[in-house]
C-alpha cells in the first residue's frame, strides 16, 4: 500500500474555493493540462449538508505504449465517488481505474481550512495507492514495468493532478447571477 499526501495554498476564501470545487468542477475540467473532461454521472444533497457526486473522469495522460499494448488499455480515466461535508469541510472519496480497476484501490480524503488571515485555502490531500496481490503475478515479465508505472502514479500523477484541479478551481471566475 502506498501513502501520499499533497499541500496546497492558494489565495482564494476557504468557502469560495470549497464551492467551486465541489459545484463547478465539471465547469473549469478543459482548463486542466492533463484532464480531457470531466462529466458528473450523479449528484444527491442531503439535509444534513452532505453532498455525494459521482464524476466520471477522462485523462490526456499517455500510458507508455507497452503496457497500453500488452494490458489491452484504450483510454485513462476514472470513476470518483466522494461525499463532501460542508460540517468538517471534507471531501471524502475512492477512485475506480477505468483498467486493472480488479486489483487497485485508491481512496483519501481532501481537507479544506482558511488560511492567510482568511484569504486563501489550505487544501491537504490525503490517501493510500493499494495494488492487490494477484496483479504483479499475472502480468509475468511486465511486473516490473507495470509495478514502476503505477508508482508514478501514485508519487507523480496523482499529486501534480490535484494540484493542477485546485489551481484551476481558484482561478475559476463564479458565473454572475443576471437579473
Amino acid at each position: 500500500m502506498k501513502n501520499f499526501r499533497s499541500l496546497v495554498v492558494l489565495k482564494r476564501p476557504q468557502q469560495e474555493l470549497w464551492a467551486i470545487m465541489r459545484d463547478h468542477l465539471v465547469d473549469f475540467a478543459g482548463d486542466i493540462a492533463d484532464i480531457e473532461e470531466i462529466r458528473q454521472i450523479e449528484r444527491t444533497a442531503g439535509a444534513d449538508g452532505i453532498v455525494d457526486i459521482v464524476n466520471e473522469w477522462r485523462m490526456r495522460q499517455q500510458i507508455p505504449a507497452a503496457i497500453r499494448a500488452m494490458l489491452n488499455i484504450g483510454e485513462l480515466g476514472w470513476i470518483d465517488r466522494n461525499t463532501w461535508n460542508a460540517a468538517t469541510a471534507t471531501c471524502s472519496w475512492t477512485i475506480e481505474p477505468s483498467f486493472l480497476g480488479d486489483y487497485v484501490t485508491c481512496s483519501g480524503e481532501t481537507t479544506f481550512t482558511s488560511a492567510m488571515a482568511g484569504q486563501g485555502t489550505r487544501v491537504l490531500f490525503a490517501g493510500e495507492f493499494d495494488v492487490k496481490p494477484g496483479l504483479l503475478g499475472a502480468l509475468g515479465n511486465l511486473a516490473p514495468m507495470v509495478s514502476g508505472f503505477v508508482e508514478s502514479i501514485v508519487t507523480t500523477i496523482i499529486p501534480r493532478n490535484l494540484r493542477a484541479v485546485v489551481e484551476a478551481a481558484a482561478a475559476f471566475e463564479l458565473p454572475c447571477d443576471s437579473g
